[in-house]
């Protein structure tokens, strides 16, 4: 270190200086020392560990403060359209449901469709259920309807889009809105967006709606029987279960089926 030398006197100018530079310090002090009064006490020391030091707690409190709030829970749907209010929400299942497909011919189906499997093209043939047609054309008058299939989207559009000549299908949910519940593929109706009061799910395999069996109306498998007639027997039980004066579905069911 180098020697300071001798001391030199101080000019009027300079002592002045020294002065107003000390009293600018001492202001800085103080004004530190009065922040830190304003901070909260850290919390006591528990189980031998260090207790954070104050501005450690106000970081703390400033994260927290400053945390955005959780977002809203997001549902398989959109919100209910306005031409849609006051309708309760059907769900339907399609394979087995509303249609049987194969890769068989056959010669009866209703229509074929080339479906894209691992960059291969291969037949689907498609026969539709006895009075799908006149069912869905009544239900899509008093429902919301949303099909919902544990089928691939690249399979379910295509057949929804044959299938639909009446254009009352509103909503589309596939294989990937599905929850895989020990190993099964469930359509949690909570997750839809939808007043469960007001939900109703069609479905011929009782894993789809294990979570809310009370809100099913059960409906037998069919593959190619030409005189079934369920969907057709089913309308008039909807248009019951349609109306204002149901208020909880669950509750008819429950009794009725």
């Amino acid at each position: 270190m180098k020697d300071a030398g001798p001391s030199i006197p101080l000019s009027a100018t300079d002592a002045a200086i020294v002065v107003e530079e000390e009293r600018q310090a001492h202001e800085q002090r103080e004004a530190a020392e009065s922040k830190q009064d304003t901070l909260p006490p850290p919390p006591p020391v528990q189980n031998g560990q260090e207790q954070p030091t104050q501005d450690i707690v106000a970081v703390n409190q400033a994260t927290s403060l400053a945390a955005s709030p959780e977002p809203p829970q997001k549902f398989l749907l959109p919100p209910l359209s306005a031409e849609l209010r006051g309708r309760k929400c059907l769900v339907l299942d399609l394979d087995e449901t509303l249609v049987h497909s194969s890769f068989k011919i056959f010669h009866q189906a209703d229509f074929t469709l080339p479906i894209e499997i691992e960059g291969q093209y291969h037949n689907v043939y498609v026969i539709k259920r006895p009075g799908v047609d006149a069912f869905l054309k009544r239900v899509g008058e008093l429902y919301e309807i949303v099909v919902f299939t544990a089928s691939v989207s690249k399979y379910g559009d295509p057949v929804l889009d044959h299938l639909d000549i009446h254009h009352v299908v509103h909503h589309r949910l596939f294989r990937d809105s599905c929850y895989n519940h020990q190993g099964n593929y469930v359509k949690d109706l909570s997750q839809i967006g939808r007043d469960l009061r007001e939900t109703i799910i069609i479905d011929n395999s009782p894993t789809s709606y294990i979570f809310h069996p009370q809100h099913a109306v059960p409906i037998s498998s069919w593959f190619s029987d030409a005189h079934d007639n369920e969907l057709l027997d089913l309308i008039p039980v909807l248009e019951d279960l349609a109306g204002s004066q149901v208020a909880d579905v669950s509750l008819v069911l429950d009794v009725a089926l």
